[in-house]
Formats: structure tokens, sequence, C-alpha cells
């Protein structure tokens, strides 16, 4: 097959129908459990806002920036500003999960380092708002400024590594897999790859279920910026890539288009 035929008008058409294609079935076949971009009133408590209950101001109040993460898919919305001080937790919930596994990202921006070791946030069964031990999973932030998975009182040795820079939003992802009884932890993926090494790993976990998400600022100091928070069955559920905007896909056409039209004229 020459260059001239590999190029031809319907070859370009058939790829341009193809590329939309994938992007549509990426769409249709994802299997999200629950999304939030906190797109409320800023300056409200978290409780009474969509789905979330319990979760009072200051504490958990939305915020009026929008996190987000180079690559990866931004919901739009607000922020949730977590302040600890006074205790206080909100919890929202999804379908019931008993089997799998299930994925959980979201972003997070330190803005003040804990003065304790606290958990932020965690996923359970029934209603149970965040309790640190006994979570099914979650995630501690701890006064030397790491952030690290816990599962039912058992807590990652790995870690991130190193503190979180304060004021740089990262990447979270946890997984629970409810069948082979094990977590991870992964900080800063690159959104739309698969899934790398995870940054810390636990064995032995006790859940048998989730099906809500819920946040917590404890009586210490520290304070954390949260958005774009996703739960799935599949690691590509909650790390999806950012969509080319649709003036790119316009300008790649009219790229194609005028090749097309030069092509012609060669031949002509």
């Amino acid at each position: 097959m020459n260059l001239k035929n590999l190029l031809s008008s319907s070859t370009i058409r058939l790829a341009l129908v193809a590329g939309a294609s994938c992007l549509i079935l990426q769409s249709a076949n994802a299997t999200l459990l629950f999304s939030e971009a906190f797109n409320y009133t800023p300056g409200t408590a978290l409780s009474g806002n969509g789905p979330w209950t319990t979760g009072s101001s200051p504490g958990l109040t939305i915020g009026s920036g929008n996190l987000t993460y180079s690559g990866l898919a931004d919901q739009g919305g607000n922020d949730l500003v977590i302040v600890n001080g006074t205790a206080t937790s909100g919890i929202a919930t999804y379908a019931n999960q008993t089997a799998g596994q299930v994925y959980y990202s979201f972003l997070f921006d330190p803005q003040v380092v804990n003065g304790g070791n606290n958990y932020v946030t965690a996923l359970n069964p029934g209603t149970g708002a965040p309790n640190g031990g006994s979570d099914a999973i979650d995630v501690y932030s701890y006064a030397n400024g790491k952030v690290e998975l816990r599962a039912n009182a058992a807590a990652a040795t790995a870690g991130t590594g190193t503190a979180l820079t304060l004021g740089t939003t990262y990447l979270i992802v946890e997984e629970i897999d409810l069948d082979a009884k094990t977590a991870n932890l992964w900080i800063n993926p690159t959104p739309g790859a698969a899934a790398p090494t995870a940054t810390a790993s636990i064995s032995g976990i006790t859940a048998t279920a989730v099906d809500d998400v819920g946040f917590k600022a404890a009586a210490s100091t520290g304070s954390f910026l949260v958005d774009n928070l996703l739960i799935g069955t599949t690691w590509a559920d909650v790390t999806p890539a950012a969509v080319p905007e649709p003036s790119s896909i316009l300008l790649a056409g009219a790229g194609i288009g005028m090749m097309v039209m030069m092509i012609r004229r060669r031949r002509s």
C-alpha cells in the first residue's frame, strides 16, 4: 500500500470516527460509584450539601478554590477545606460493595502540618464516620508531614517516604481489595496510565464491605484542601486523563484536512 492510498480521505475519516468512538466508549465503560466536585456555596458547612450528612463548619467547609492536577480530568466546582481545631466528621454513601476492588482518589493540598497523627479521610461500611483504628481503609496525616495508608489499625511502613510540601497539590489513590484482603496507596500516579508499583501496601485486612466515604477534622492543629473525589471499581475510574479541548480536536482535524487537500492536488 503506497502513502497516497494510506492517506486517502476515506482512511482519514475512518480514523477520526474510531478516535471519537474511543472517547465515547471510555466514558460509557466507566463504573464510578461516587464522584464529588464540592460544587456548593462557598463558606457553608459540608453537612447538608448534596449527599453529605454531619460535618460542621469551620472544621469541614466548602471553599472557593478548585484544585487541579496535571493530566487529570477536572470536575470543576470548588474544594473542601478541612481545618483542625474542633473535631467533626462528614460522610456520604454509595452502593454497597462486598467483593472485588474499590479504588478511591482525591486531590490533597496540605496547608498546615498536623499537630498530631490524625486520620483525614476513610472508606467504611454502613454509615460509620472516620474513626481511625477500625476504619476499613483510611489516609493518615502525620505530624512529620507524611501521608500514610492505614486499614483496620495496621499502618503502612512506607507511607509517602518523604514529607509532603505545603501548598502543593497531590493526587492520592487508594485501593481496598475485599477478596485478597489487601490495601494499597499511590502518591502522584500518572492519570490515564496503568497503575504503577504502590507507594505503600497492607495485607491481612479484615474489612468485608464498604459503602461510605468520610472526612474528618481533628482537635489538633493542621489544615488541608481536598477536591476531585472519585470512587470506582477500576483503576481507570479514578485516574481519568483529561480529554483534549474541542478546539484542539478541531485543530487536529483541520491539519488532517489540509493533508488530504495537498494529496488531491498532487494527484491532479
